[in-house]
């Protein structure tokens, strides 16, 4: 029998080390190593240890233990200490459940711009509404769990890309800019966390629940070695380096141990190879055991005691388990200090938060002298901004920038208020009934939603501008029953403007990647009597478009995705041309579900569910070209109202000894806290806030660091077009070996606002962690013996410069 591309490695690290099956990652097998500040925190290591050393056990489990309280998760501190209770809220795209704050682009949104400085900003001011709010702890950003691994996941979107290296720079940049802003981030959800189906034991609310509660196993996502460390791994390092206060353990189990009592995946991957100096703290419901939990490496319960006990009652007695001797008070003290450094090193134990003013729980919506408003001014311009940026034109054949048309016909639901109220889709739970007129879809479902102080719909964006221009606009949006609505208006209209949109929500997946709401019937009538069709898509990832995708009359093809409140300004800014379109695709779009690699997704109704990562490597673009499947969109893609020409590819060792991290860009310094510290490329130095890394590397040279930049790279981007644009220029590696992929991204930059006729260069830095490989017989990061290519293009499978190398 042929393996897999996966399999093979996986039955290979099975012989060699044994850490495909339960033994080696049970939750005695691994131990915990001590905490020590890393290479940045010392000073304020040094200052945790005299308080924790003053601590009685009770106060140190005070540190560790969550209780009830009016955050989600809420920490009590210990008073006789000055040390004040922490606040811990959600979510990786806003603060939540709240008012007064703003809701952000989602992950997918924000991936999808490819602008590193945008990213930044996003957190930057998420984290200064976090702050304000007087929250110490803000449960974001999702750092890869998910990663996109399954196409219908239903959380994709509160992430990044099913790319590592996309995820681990969204990761890395999410990380300062909240941190800058002075509240602590969390990475998660550590680890391997793929679906929503079978995610715990509960079963208690969950639609796919098929047995009592607690009878069946979380889902074990079956990762090996290899894949393990350069893919899933991979952007959590990154966040790691970036200097993350905490790391949040996922729901499911890891090669058949649960996340949150998981020694190898805890004390050995994340506190031993990445150095994490920060705490563990589990998912509200992740934790099942108070004794493995703590040996297993898990630092912070949450939500103890919290909730009613709906979780359980956690740690509430880990003083008793201490004096009885069950568990050493060492590892309370560890976990008290992994806790404490990181609220030091941010100043919080010196400059006290705003007051929290809120009652997250158990009331739905906050009383009103309870409301509190933290929006900046700048907010909503950076909401919409990336909400343009984001926008990825897919197709165009004339449609698109509008012409100013004169009459405007506007169809579909998506395009206006949901008759519920604007927060009924996620807000109030993570129903969005599809017999419903459920309005613009600006957000998914569940812990990853924030309320919206308000939605400007794509309706009232387009009437307002038509209202500018002197056009007359007219809509339809109802779900059914509407052909007879649109042969009398369409067919006089000058464009006809379609919204349509896919439902995605945390607790359960996707069934399938069909468009809600008779989404496709619309636009099968639409270009029955319109021959310029423009379709509009607010969606969580990739969805089924080949019904229509190629008609002569649809014009222009346009993926939104999920931009937060100011949804309908930032479409209209893009569909008008005030800008030009320079999203692109951060996972491959397959013209069928069949052509991703199978059954990403198990439902199978058995008691100890099984999801088996033998796709290895190979995930998403990298499937699509090992196996040379041609997809509808590659990753990478999106088109622009100019043209790009790409030259000049010069590949060098570095010039300097210091040089940028992912590439250069320029950050608005306003925009950034006195902490950001600019190095001379206008990046963060890797010495300002870098945790102490610890992946093993050794070469010819002595070096040890797996963040030297080993090469520079540059291209020439030239716009042969008539308008101003910004061109995403990405960067492939082929790296030598039969069990490698086609190729890597290992680079990305958005060279913005080339004049017509006029040129800009894009800059890369390949690191030498971006030319190596994982060893799991050696257990460390090599550079392989043979011959490289370095490929510069607009997306994965348009690379029109290559370049080889040989190290």
């Amino acid at each position: 029998m042929k393996l897999g591309p996966g399999l093979a490695g996986i039955v290979k690290l099975a012989i060699v080390l044994n850490v495909y099956g339960a033994t080696p990652a049970s939750a005695n097998s691994w131990t915990a190593p001590n905490v020590d500040g890393g290479k940045s925190w010392k000073d304020a290591f040094a200052k945790a240890s005299s308080l924790v050393n003053n601590m009685t056990l009770a106060e140190k489990v005070n540190m560790t233990a969550g209780i009830p309280g009016s955050c989600v998760g809420n920490i009590g501190g210990v008073p006789r200490l000055n040390i004040s209770g922490f606040c811990l809220e959600d979510g990786p795209a806003g603060v939540r459940p709240l008012h007064g704050v703003s809701q952000f682009p989602v992950g997918l949104t924000t991936a999808a711009t490819w602008d590193r400085e945008l990213i930044y900003k996003r957190a930057y001011a998420m984290g200064k509404e976090f702050y304000d709010q007087g929250v110490h702890l803000a449960l974001a950003p999702v750092t890869g769990g998910p990663l996109g691994r399954a196409p219908l996941a239903g959380r994709n979107w509160e992430g990044w890309s099913p790319d590592p290296y996309a995820t681990g720079v969204a990761s890395y940049l999410s990380v300062l800019g909240m941190q800058d802003a002075g509240v602590m981030a969390t990475a998660k959800h550590f680890i391997g966390y793929e679906q929503e189906t079978f995610r715990n034991p509960y079963n208690l609310a969950e639609v796919y629940a098929v047995f009592p509660a607690n009878e069946q196993s979380p889902i074990s996502s079956n990762i090996d070695d290899k894949t393990m460390h350069e893919v899933y791994l991979w952007p959590f390092a990154e966040a790691v380096r970036a200097g993350v206060a905490h790391v949040m353990c996922s729901y499911n189990n890891l090669n058949g141990t649960q996340a949150c009592q998981n020694s190898f995946t805890l004390n050995h991957l994340l506190k031993t190879e990445l150095s994490f100096q920060g705490s563990v703290i589990s998912d509200w419901g992740g934790q099942h055991s108070d004794v493995d939990a703590l040996i297993g490496g898990l630092d912070m319960a949450m939500p103890g005691s919290g909730f009613g006990g709906v979780f359980g009652q956690f740690w509430s007695e880990l003083d008793k388990l201490v004096e009885n001797g069950t568990v050493p008070e060492d590892r309370v003290t560890d976990a008290a200090l992994r806790v404490l450094t990181p609220h030091i090193w941010l100043g919080q134990d010196e400059t006290p938060l705003p007051e929290h003013v809120f009652n997250a729980l158990p009331t739905l919506y906050d009383a009103p002298d309870m409301y509190k408003d933290v929006r900046q001014n700048s907010t909503a311009e950076l909401i919409r901004k990336i909400g343009a940026e984001g926008a990825t034109l897919l197709k165009n054949t004339g449609g698109l920038p509008l012409q100013n048309p004169q009459r405007i016909a506007v169809l579909g639901n998506d395009a206006t208020d949901n008759a519920l109220g604007q927060n009924a889709c996620g807000g109030a739970g993570i129903a969005c009934p599809l017999e419903n007129l459920n309005g613009t879809l600006s957000y998914g479902g569940g812990s990853g939603y924030a309320y919206a102080p308000y939605i400007i719909t794509p309706l009232d964006a387009l009437k307002e501008r038509a209202i500018q221009s002197g056009a007359e606009i007219s809509a339809i949006t109802v779900i059914d029953n509407f052909e007879s609505a649109i042969q009398s208006l369409v067919p006089t209209s000058d464009v006809t403007i379609v919204f349509v949109s896919g439902w995605a929500t945390e607790f359960q997946d996707r069934p399938d990647i069909t468009l809600n709401n008779n989404a496709d019937a619309l636009i099968a009538v639409a270009v029955n009597y319109s021959s310029n069709v423009v379709v509009v898509m607010h969606i969580p990832g990739v969805v089924d478009i080949e019904k229509w995708a190629d008609n002569e009359n649809v014009t222009a093809i346009v993926a939104a995705w999920l931009p937060g409140q100011e949804t309908g300004n930032a479409i209209t800014d893009v569909l008008y041309g005030d800008v030009n379109p320079s999203g692109k695709l951060p996972f491959t779009w397959a013209k069928s579900l069949d052509d991703y690699y199978p059954d990403t997704i198990v439902s199978d109704p058995i008691l100890e569910p099984q999801a088996n990562f033998t796709d290895g490597v190979f995930i998403d673009y990298r499937w699509f070209d090992a196996q040379n499947i041609t997809p509808r969109y590659e990753f990478g893609y999106g088109l622009s109202y100019t043209t790009f020409e790409y030259s000049k590819l010069v590949v060098s060792e570095p010039q300097t000894a210091d040089s940028s991290l992912f590439g250069s860009i320029s950050l608005d310094a306003s925009a950034v806290s006195a902490s950001l510290k600019l190095s001379s490329s206008g990046f963060v130095s890797e010495s300002d806030s870098i945790q102490d890394t610890a992946e093993p590397f050794t070469d010819s040279d002595g070096s040890n660091s797996l963040y030297d930049v080993v090469l520079q790279v540059t291209a020439t981007i030239t716009n042969t077009g008539d308008v101003i644009g910004s061109e995403v220029a990405q960067l492939y590696v082929s790296i030598p070996g039969d069990d490698q992929p086609v190729r890597v991204l290992r680079g990305f930059i958005k060279v913005k606002d080339i004049a017509p006729g006029e040129s800009s260069t894009a800059s890369f830095d390949l690191r030498r962690k971006d030319l190596s490989v994982w060893d799991s017989v050696k257990q460390t990061w090599y550079i392989p013996t043979g011959e490289f290519t370095v490929s510069v293009g607009a997306s994965s499978r348009d690379l029109p410069l290559s370049m080889r190398w040989s190290p």
